[in-house]
């Protein structure tokens, strides 16, 4: 009675199958994610012993096919896993003997990763005629293993059994849940947001064959707690390391009593989709870059020229004018913390989620404390930037004292009117750079007086309007 309703079901579900195929596109089932795929062999029917399973389908054309069942056997066996071969541990540990290093190049900071020695966040400044200067934080200086029932199958050396009895912690990578293999990297940079506890990364190796261990991602999870994921072709090798791709039973159908190999509403469909996914040769564009060169004076001679004219009006004056006040502020930043920026008001980096907003000042505008600053600094207006400070911000746990930043502010010429990088420095405990750059910034330096600050864009022709909508 069992296996009679078990067939039963069966047949049930691959006659919606049949019928639901008939009635979507070709490209629908090549994408879909369905446990069975049908084929077309052709004529002949099958003859097979009494145990064996096919049903007799009929198409709303009347054409007949006899469509085979996969074998239960071995669907039954598609989940099994037997693996006697090393550990990911064991696997792990032939690239932490070598002491390999990554690095990873951002906008603004470095990342280096040293496997099982430490992880590294850095930045080089360099200017003509000093010394360089290193900024840098450890995120990780000592490995040790992650605690939890769910990381002891790292050390595993051989299993049987089936998938579901060995579970491996895994991450969303492009909206697929893949296996990764972990370790902590602790005792960094003490934290002074977190009363000095030490920085901690999560970094998670996953399988790449084609991976020479680098870094992936890396990105700031929570308050100085970092997560790095790592390409490696080391874990390749485990069943369990490995993404797993649901197996797919393939059904042949054979055409019965002179139907066509394919039923012809199938047929149609297979045609329609292929006809609308054609590339058309009259869309493909070329795209030729050309490169003139100049000579050492010629540069010389147009970059002073470029010094002499004004910068153009990149964005909307009424954009600038709302920055200039402060109503148009700029945000930027990824990972666990994001930045604000309000010209002449303040500057700041906070954290949202469903508990609400953190929020740090980072220092406020006071103009009078900017002008003795930049008069005792010396600083100067810069070709592309000018920096600003803004002080009193939250008070330092470390060092008692109001956090400060210096906001350096950078034209960037080569992104969209309105786009905007920020990035956050810490050269001393709770002393700032904010970086700032954007194309809003490059008609404003024309204006900075003295002291660097900033005014209104002069225009000729009042009567023009906006174009900012409201």
């Amino acid at each position: 009675m069992e296996r009679a309703l078990t067939v039963l079901i069966r047949l049930e579900l691959i006659a919606v199958l049949v019928v639901v195929l008939l009635e979507i596109t070709y490209s629908d089932v090549l994408n879909s994610d369905s446990l069975f795929e049908l084929h077309w062999p052709g004529p002949g029917i099958q003859k097979f012993a009494d145990n064996s399973e096919y049903v007799i389908m009929t198409t709303p054309a009347n054409e007949k096919y006899q469509c085979i069942l996969p074998d239960e056997d071995l669907q039954r066996h598609q989940n099994d896993v037997n693996y006697g071969g090393p550990s990911a541990a064991s696997l792990m540990q032939k690239v932490f003997s070598k002491e390999i290093c990554t690095i990873r190049i951002e906008t603004y900071w470095n990342f280096e990763l040293c496997h099982g020695k430490h992880v590294r966040q850095y930045h080089e400044e360099k200017e003509a005629g000093k010394e360089i200067k290193l900024l840098e934080f450890y995120l990780g200086k000592s490995m040790k293993s992650p605690e939890g029932k769910e990381f002891e199958i790292q050390t595993v050396e051989s299993f049987h059994g089936t998938y579901e009895n060995f579970k491996v912690p895994t991450i969303t990578i492009d909206g697929k849940e893949v296996p990764y293999y972990e370790v902590l990297m602790d005792s960094g940079t003490p934290c002074d947001l977190r009363g000095n506890i030490p920085r901690l990364t999560r970094v998670r190796y996953i399988c790449e064959t084609m991976g020479r261990n680098e870094m992936f991602t890396i990105k700031e999870t929570s308050t100085c707690e970092y997560e790095a994921v790592i390409l490696t072709p080391n874990l390749c090798s485990h069943p369990l390391y490995k993404m797993r791709v649901t197996p797919i039973n393939s059904i042949n159908c054979h055409a019965m009593n002179g139907s066509p190999t394919r039923p012809i509403g199938y047929e149609q469909l297979y045609r329609d989709t292929s006809s609308r996914t054609q590339f058309s040769s009259s869309k493909v564009r070329t795209t030729v870059t050309t490169t003139t060169t100049t000579t050492p004076q010629e540069k010389s001679t147009a970059a002073a020229a470029k010094q002499r004219l004004p910068r153009p009006i990149l964005v909307d004056k009424q954009i600038l004018q709302d920055f200039l006040n402060g109503d148009y502020c700029l945000h930027g930043g990824t990972g666990w913390w994001r930045y604000e920026f309000c010209y002449g008001k303040f500057a700041q980096q906070y954290h949202e989620d469903r508990n609400g907003r953190t929020v740090i000042l980072l220092g406020s505008w006071k103009k009078e404390e900017h002008k003795a600053w930049w008069t005792k600094e010396k600083k100067a207006v810069g070709t592309k930037s000018v920096t600003h400070l803004y002080s009193n911000g939250d008070v330092c746990d470390i060092t008692g004292k109001h956090r400060v930043a210096q906001v350096k502010l950078k034209c960037k010429e080569d992104m969209q009117p309105t786009a905007v990088t920020i990035y956050l420095a810490e050269p001393k405990d709770c002393e700032y750079v904010l970086g700032v750059d954007s194309p809003i910034i490059c008609s404003l330096l024309d204006t900075a007086d003295e002291y660097g600050i900033l005014h209104p864009v002069a225009t000729d022709d009042k009567s023009t309007p906006s174009t900012r909508k409201p």
